[in-house]
C-alpha cells in the first residue's frame, strides 16, 4: 500500500507559477490544479508529456480527476488544454472558483480575444459546463479513495482537499492563509486526524527573514484617499490581478468614510458581479463602471486592464500587496497539523546561501518530528 501513493510535480515544483501535481492513489491518476506562470515575460505550463514517459499512464484519457483548489491563474490558467486532453476526466472546485475560472478562462480569454473562432468558443464552453461544484466540509467518496474539501482562506473559493486511502491521509493545499482578510476567512485546517502528508504551497519557505507586512494594504489605501480627499487629485490604481482588484475594491470601500468615487473598469465591474451572484458582497453606493467620458470631479479609477485605459490626468498608483502567508505563518501551519511528511512545492527562489529553509529552522523544534521535501518538477515522489 505505501508504494502505491505516487507524486510527480508537473510544474510549480522548486520555481513559483504553472502548479500542477500528479498524484497517484493506488490505481486513481489525479491531478492537481493546471496552472500557467511566466518568467522574463514568457509564459510557461506544465509539462503533462513527462506523465506520458512515465510508468504510471499511457494515455492522458487515465486520469480520472482533476481537483482545483483556487482561482488564480497560476492554478487554473492551463484547465482548458488540460481538459481537452483527458476527455474521461471530471475537474471538481467549489462553485465560487467555477465562477471566477469560468469569467478568466471563457469570458476574458475566449470571449473577449479576437483571435477566437467559434469552434474554439464552442469547444471551450461545453468543458467549462462540465465542471462539478463541491461544497465545503462535504465528502466525495470514489470507491478507491474518499476526500473532503475544506476552506483554505486566501481568496473567495478556495479549498484544501483531503484524501484518504487506505489508511493514508494526504492534504494537498494550493495557496492558503491562516488569518482572515477582508475577503474570506482564514482556513480551516481538518482536526486531530493524524495526517500522514501534506502538499503544500512552499512559496516563502527559504525565505526566513520574509514578514508579511499586515499594515502595507492600509497604507496604500489610506495614501490613495488622502491624495484624492485632501490633494483633490484623481488616482488611478493599476492592479495585475482581478482577485487582487476585488481585495483592494472592498478596503477602499471599508475604509473611504469621505464617500469618495470609486470608478471600476469594465474588467473589474464583471467579475465583482459574478461574485455577487454567489452572495459575496463587494459595492457600495460610491462604486460605478467608468464610462466614455471621465468624471470631473476627484476621483479613484481601479483597472485591471493597464494601457487599454491610459488616459486622463491622473496620478498613477501599482496597486501590491501579498495574499500569501510568510515564513512564520508557514511555521504555524505546519505545527498545527504536525504530518509526518510535508511534500513543500510552489516555492520561490533562495534570495542568500545563507538562509535557512523552512525545514532547518522547524529542525530546532523538538515536538515537530515531520520530514520534508522540497520537491522538483519532473521527478517522481514514492509518498
Amino acid at each position: 500500500m505505501n508504494h502505491d501513493i505516487v507524486f510527480i510535480p508537473l510544474g510549480g515544483g522548486q520555481r513559483v507559477g504553472a502548479s500542477s501535481y500528479y498524484l497517484k492513489l493506488g490505481e486513481s491518476n489525479i491531478i492537481l490544479d493546471a496552472g500557467t506562470g511566466v518568467e522574463e515575460g514568457v509564459e510557461f505550463e506544465p509539462d503533462f508529456h513527462c506523465l506520458l514517459s512515465s510508468p504510471f499512464i499511457q494515455s492522458m484519457n487515465q486520469v480520472g480527476q482533476i481537483f482545483v483548489s483556487h482561482a488564480h491563474m497560476d492554478h487554473i490558467g492551463c484547465l482548458l488544454k488540460l481538459m481537452s486532453q483527458t476527455k474521461h476526466s471530471t475537474v471538481y472546485m467549489t462553485e465560487i472558483t467555477k465562477v471566477l475560472t469560468q469569467y478568466q478562462l471563457y469570458d476574458r480569454g475566449i470571449v473577449g480575444s479576437k483571435k477566437c473562432n467559434e469552434d474554439t468558443r464552442l469547444a471551450a464552453q461545453s468543458l467549462l459546463e462540465n465542471i462539478a461544484s463541491v461544497g465545503f466540509m462535504k465528502t466525495l467518496d470514489f470507491g478507491k479513495y474518499k476526500v473532503t474539501f475544506y476552506p483554505a482562506g486566501h481568496i473567495p473559493g478556495a479549498m484544501m482537499m483531503l484524501f484518504e486511502y487506505g489508511k493514508r491521509k494526504i492534504l494537498y493545499t494550493g495557496d492558503y492563509s491562516l488569518n482572515s482578510t477582508l475577503m474570506t476567512p482564514g482556513c480551516m485546517l481538518p482536526e486531530n486526524l493524524n495526517i500522514d502528508t501534506v502538499i503544500m504551497c512552499g512559496l516563502h519557505a527559504k525565505h526566513p527573514d520574509y514578514t508579511k507586512n499586515a499594515g502595507s494594504l492600509y497604507k496604500q489605501v489610506n495614501y490613495i484617499l488622502r491624495n484624492v480627499e485632501i490633494g483633490g487629485k484623481s488616482v488611478r490604481c493599476k492592479v495585475n490581478q482581478l482577485s487582487k482588484g476585488i481585495e483592494f475594491l472592498k478596503a477602499l470601500n471599508t475604509w473611504n468614510t469621505a464617500s469618495i468615487p470609486v470608478y471600476l473598469d469594465e474588467s473589474v465591474m464583471s467579475m465583482i458581479e459574478n461574485m455577487e451572484k454567489l452572495s459575496v458582497p463587494v459595492l457600495v453606493a460610491t462604486n460605478r463602471v467608468m464610462g466614455a467620458e471621465l468624471p470631473k470631479e476627484p476621483h479613484i479609477y481601479l483597472t485591471a486592464d493597464g494601457q487599454k485605459y491610459g488616459i486622463g490626468n491622473y496620478q498613477e498608483v501599482k496597486v501590491d500587496f501579498s495574499l500569501h502567508e510568510d515564513f512564520s505563518d508557514m511555521k504555524e501551519f505546519i505545527k498545527r497539523i504536525n504530518p509526518r511528511q510535508a511534500v513543500l512545492v510552489h516555492c520561490g527562489k533562495e534570495q542568500s546561501v545563507f538562509d535557512k529553509t523552512i525545514e532547518q529552522e522547524m529542525m530546532k523544534d523538538v515536538d515537530c518530528g515531520t520530514q520534508f521535501i522540497f520537491a522538483e518538477e519532473k521527478e517522481i515522489y514514492m509518498l
